[in-house]
């Protein structure tokens, strides 16, 4: 920014006047210094304007981006907040449906032992028929009934252990009766006495059993061989 001291140096050079001249300046030199010296402060007033409007306009922008920050910030505190809810409705639905899973499977299994307990009936029904004389058209009757119920079961997904001969599992039988027998390992079931079920894997009613067991003599030789 030009003074107004430089400015009237350069005036009286140019006019070719000198500070330490003898000459004095005019009353037209004086007018038109301050005519110009107003043209300059007009001007200054001008550029000091155009200037507080671009500090405005910075401090605008500064403020415009300090908004900015803030709804960029706001934004992603809402985008978190959304994952969270989202997350949490989707464990929520999978607790439903295991919940539900595990609902159904308990009434199914409920349902499916009531039948169970129909087709042992059946099946000693069908068991006094096979000593009855002349009941043949009976048997065969309850026969096709016993296969119907047979395959309704499977179809629901329930199958027989038939666990006779094997080692005897507490998971999946109870011991009801016990005998002595030296010809098969301890703890052999040698017969089923009520049939266990299966359903998808899962015991659905144990077995009741009678399980093998060594005689007093046997286990004693073979505590003495060990």
């Amino acid at each position: 920014m030009v003074s107004i001291e430089d400015y009237f140096d350069s005036f009286i050079k140019e006019d070719g006047f000198n500070r330490r001249s003898s000459d004095r300046v005019t009353i037209e030199d004086y007018n038109n210094l301050i005519q110009k010296y107003e043209l300059l402060a007009e001007e200054h007033k001008r550029i000091k304007t155009k200037n507080d409007e671009l500090l405005k306009e910075i401090d605008d922008l500064k403020d415009d981006s300090r908004k900015l920050k803030q709804l960029e910030e706001d934004n992603k505190e809402f985008l978190n907040s959304l994952l969270r809810v989202r997350a949490d409705f989707e464990n929520y639905q999978k607790r439903t449906k295991r919940e539900n899973e595990r609902y159904k499977t308990l009434v199914t299994e409920k349902i499916l032992k009531k039948l169970i307990q129909h087709y042992d009936d059946l099946i000693r029904a069908l068991n006094i028929l096979e000593v009855i004389e002349n009941g043949e058209s009976m048997k065969k009757g309850f026969e096709l009934l016993v296969k119907n119920f047979e395959k309704l079961l499977e179809e629901e997904g329930v199958r027989p252990m038939n666990c006779e001969g094997e080692k005897f599992d507490p998971y999946k039988q109870e011991a009801m009766m016990v005998e002595v027998r030296d010809d098969l390992p301890e703890n052999t079931i040698i017969e089923e006495i009520d049939k266990g079920y299966f359903f998808n894997n899962n015991v659905l009613r144990p077995a009741k059993v009678k399980i093998s067991k060594k005689s007093d003599l046997q286990n004693l030789e073979k505590n003495q061989k060990n």
